[in-house]
């Protein structure tokens, strides 16, 4: 009984003794890590050192077997075997310190150098080493020995601010610690022993020495490693070679090749390991096409650009250079994400709706004049105007006054909306403080969210997804439409690039030429670009066109594919078109072709412009009804322009056959006899009317036509203000100075009058 009783204490004496010694917290690290950005390969992209000063990387733990294999080597052949703590090497080490007189061996195992690590290094004492030894059974008993050999990599020191293989694999030799040479890997097994060595002096002879010693003996290594670690032999004829090669100069600077991109992750990811899809072949080929056009667009002051390569259909980013590394403020502003004006680079966001809802078909003609919209005057960049034109060349050419049209018929609110969905977050104010202007640059977005959403749209076409508020046909059309945007031939930057490559592309340019635009997009990427001054100052000659699309194409040059437009799907219908006007034909259009469209109910009506004009016996006159024999009429199919775009129209297209003079019986004798204006009189003179504010007024001009039904078009100064029917009274806003107000009616009956207001 007594003996049972004594086994019985002495158990649980063990067990206490067991369960305190678990009670001992685990040595734990908390050292701040360094942000590390890679690429899809693994490579560095870019580093920010740790808060505390040092180069310490978050663990990847994906060393080399050859590493491991060294350090088991030089600093624990047995650490697979023991505890924590090998009592062999310990007393040897004991006995060696006592001969010198001072410390001349440690002893320790590599759990225990852990455990010191962790304590920030200890001064060395006997006590300290009996706690680390208790702290290292603990450590071994908590993790399994590849996760002490793996927090031993992470945190040895190798010289100077230098902490972790994954830091010391990058600084000294420039790659990632998996890819280390024999050579390499015993280099840095030897370091923490001694990390000072590290530097240029005497000491780095010791490196070398220690170094070869090391290889050498890796030749005929003793160290225990399991057979599941498939440790390469070192022959010695590997030694000789791994002998010659040579110590590391100096530490290599940190590559920082998507810097802009690095400081947006790590607000979000600080300290962390970030791994990207960026392709860092990719970026270095951006970097340096962005460092040959700043030569070039800073000798006009243009300092700022930003490029954005968007993989749409694996959804991630693959290349982001947030500005001119060159420039002064670089490294202060990103780019990429900064909203800005947006010029025309969202009318394909328009073109596709209407589209989408059948309000228009990719020929139809378009008004394109000078105009009055609700107060707002639209004008086109070249100053000139076509009269009409078809969509997809308006949407080529980037004419505003006829995209202004269009987002006045499909209304400025719903687009607003449209891009809401889009997740332009540079729309920040209501839709009325925006109006018109907001498909020619009256709102700001980022390059960032244009990219993303052109890639949606790429991705649905692509894959059918559901990603956009778009459906693949209208996507698809708008897209073969942006391929067909010309390149200048005079323009540098267009040379890499290959007429066998296609790409669907739109520019734009912000007013003041404050910034110019381009985006493309090949079948499975999104480029773009924007260049500009980042304080907003304009500069002359900074065009989407000149400026920003040069650059597009020489980032696109260098990808690996091209836009190939997809076969019509199911879901797309045929509609026959009137070939001059692009709408659905009538039994009037002599000429018709077929286009693709969404399988949407089309709402734009039939050809408006073929009608059916009576002549005379000779086909010299226009007859009417009530002043010509019946049965001498005769009749021809004409192509008629309401007068205003009649006039701007026929100035640019020769093939334009004019109306037919009234026969003779049926003309008036003067257009006083029509129509005459009631304001302004005579005598010329307009005051601008003030308010009992005192703000100023619109002036309110009218005309009398003895056929009030019939239409009359207003412009001022070839600036299409409108028209009228029935009630011909036109209010406009109009500043100081001298104008020319001209007034067509339907029949081509033209009233003008010189104004000078006051």
């Amino acid at each position: 009984m007594r003996r049972r009783r004594r086994l019985l204490r002495a158990g649980l004496l063990i067990a206490g003794l067991f369960l305190l010694f678990l009670c001992i917290p685990v040595p734990k690290f908390d050292d701040p890590y360094s942000t590390v950005l890679t690429a899809s390969n693994g490579e560095l992209l870019g580093a920010h050192i740790a808060a505390d000063g040092q180069w310490r990387f978050p663990a990847t733990n994906t060393y080399s077997e050859k590493y491991m294999a060294c350090v088991l080597e030089y600093e624990d052949q047995q650490f697979f075997l023991h505890w924590g703590f090998n009592p062999i090497s310990f007393c040897q080490a004991l006995v060696e310190n006592i001969k010198a007189g001072h410390v001349v061996r440690g002893g320790s195992t590599i759990s225990m150098q852990v455990v010191r690590l962790a304590r920030h290094n200890k001064p060395r004492t006997y006590w300290e080493k009996m706690l680390e030894v208790v702290l290292a059974l603990r450590l071994e008993l908590h993790y399994s020995k590849q996760s002490i050999m793996n927090l031993y990599a992470a945190h040895a020191p190798f010289g100077g601010n230098v902490v972790g293989i994954d830091a010391a694999a990058w600084r000294y030799f420039h790659t990632t610690p998996d890819r280390l040479t024999w050579s390499e890997a015993a280099t840095l097994a030897v370091l923490p022993n001694s990390p000072s060595m590290i530097h240029p002096g005497k000491e780095r002879e010791r490196l070398l020495d220690k170094r070869d010693a090391l290889l050498l003996r890796m030749t005929t290594s003793k160290a225990y490693i399991p057979r599941r670690y498939h440790v390469p032999e070192l022959t010695y004829d590997d030694y000789e070679l791994a002998i010659m090669e040579r110590l590391p100069d100096k530490p290599y600077d940190m590559p920082m090749l998507a810097y802009h991109y690095m400081m947006e992750q790590e607000k979000k990811h600080t300290g962390e390991q970030i791994h990207s899809g960026i392709d860092i072949n990719l970026q270095k080929n951006v970097n340096r096409i962005m460092g040959q056009h700043y030569k070039v667009n800073s000798q006009n002051q243009v300092e700022n650009a930003a490029v954005y390569v968007y993989d749409y259909l694996n959804d991630k980013i693959v290349a982001y250079a947030g500005n001119n590394m060159e420039a002064r403020d670089a490294a202060m502003i990103n780019m990429v994400k900064s909203n800005r004006s947006t010029g025309s680079i969202m009318k394909p966001f328009l073109f596709a709706a209407m589209l989408d809802e059948g309000t228009l078909l990719p020929t139809m003609l378009l008004p394109d004049i000078p105009m009055n919209l609700s107060g707002y005057t639209p004008k086109n960049y070249s100053g000139q105007y076509w009269g009409v034109v078809p969509a997809d060349e308006a949407l080529q050419n980037s004419l505003n006054a006829p995209f202004v049209y269009l987002l006045k018929i499909y209304g400025h609110q719903r687009f607003h909306a449209l891009l809401k969905r889009l997740n332009i977050s540079g729309i920040v104010f209501d839709s009325d403080h925006y109006g018109l202007s907001l498909i020619v640059g009256g709102a700001e977005a980022s390059l960032y969210d244009l990219v993303n959403a052109y890639g949606r749209m790429g991705k649905e076409l692509a894959t059918g997804e559901d990603v956009s508020p778009y459906t693949p046909e209208a996507i698809a059309i708008t897209f073969n439409v942006m391929k067909g945007l010309s390149r200048p031939s005079n323009q540098t930057g267009w040379s890499g690039f290959s007429s066998s490559k296609q790409l669907a592309w739109k520019t734009g340019t912000s007013f003041g030429f404050r910034d110019a635009w381009a985006i493309g997009l090949t079948d499975r990427y999104v480029v773009g670009v924007w260049v500009g001054n980042a304080d907003g100052e304009g500069r002359p000659g900074l065009t989407g066109i000149s400026t920003a699309a040069p650059l597009l194409f020489d980032v696109a040059a260098v990808l690996n594919d091209s836009y190939t437009r997809p076969a019509a799907t199911s879901e797309s219908i045929e509609v026959e078109v009137c070939a001059v006007s692009g709408y659905p034909s009538t039994e009037l259009c002599k000429h018709t072709k077929k286009v693709i469209m969404p399988d949407v109910e089309i709402k734009t009506g039939p050809c408006p412009y073929h009608k059916k004009i009576f002549l005379d016996s000779t086909r010299q006159y226009q007859v009417l009804p009530d002043c010509y024999p019946v049965d001498q009429k005769c009749y021809d199919i004409y192509f008629v322009l309401p007068p205003v775009l009649e006039w701007f129209y026929k100035k640019h297209s020769v093939m334009y056959k004019p109306l037919p003079l009234l026969y003779p019986r049926c003309a008036s004798a003067h257009p006083d006899e029509l129509m005459a204006f009631v304001y302004p009189k005579s005598d010329a003179r307009v005051t601008i009317p003030i308010g009992i504010k005192g703000d100023r007024q619109q002036v309110v001009f009218e005309i009398a036509h003895r056929n009030p039904g019939k239409i009359i078009y207003w412009t001022l100064n070839d600036t299409y203000l409108g028209q009228t029917r029935w009630v011909h009274q036109m209010p406009i806003d109009v500043e100081k100075g001298s104008y020319v107000l001209r007034c067509v009616d339907e029949d081509g009956v033209e009233l003008s009058r010189k104004i000078v207001v006051n």
